[in-house]
């Protein structure tokens, strides 16, 4: 069995698995890192192009993963597909702070792509920008800004 890092066991408690027992924390560590690093990647490329629509479309797929916690695009793709060629566990749903953390990207890529369609690209690079940055931070180390900011804002374990 995979050990598990104190690190990881907090990040993935602030994100609201805490009710997985370590061994499932454990298991699925590098699966909770797919969505992420396919969503930036994909982020990555709209802010590229500096392409409304791209932009946009990820602010849909956001948006769905903050509305439907077994329906985020992404993970529906990873537990349809991926985890069957990687021999790996089905995704569990996303919890409310990971669910807040799509809410919070949905607007900031809506943002990115009104600014591109306003021939605003600074301002359209500095909102995709974030939701990058953020997305990388979680798909490295499993620390998700956006729970962070949910834990602060509804007074849910905002210690440490």
């Amino acid at each position: 069995m995979a050990t598990l890092r104190d690190s990881t066991r907090t990040n993935l408690d602030r994100q609201g698995f805490a009710g997985l027992d370590d061994g499932a924390k454990a298991r699925y560590a590098l699966p909770l890192r797919f969505t992420p690093g396919i969503g930036t990647t994909l982020i990555v490329i709209g802010l590229l192009l500096q392409s409304p629509t791209w932009l946009g479309s990820m602010a849909v797929v956001a948006a769905i993963g903050a509305m439907l916690p077994r329906g985020m695009p992404i993970d529906l793709a990873y537990n349809v597909g991926v985890r069957h060629l990687l021999r790996t566990p089905r995704l569990p749903p996303t919890p409310k702070p990971r669910q807040f953390s799509y809410l919070l990207s949905a607007c900031l890529l809506t943002a990115s792509a009104l600014a591109f369609n306003s021939d605003m690209s600074a301002l359209g690079l500095i909102f995709g920008g974030v939701v990058v940055i953020g997305g990388a931070v979680l798909t490295t180390t499993l620390w998700c800004l956006g729970s962070w900011i949910y834990r602060i804002v509804f007074r849910q374990g905002t210690q440490n």
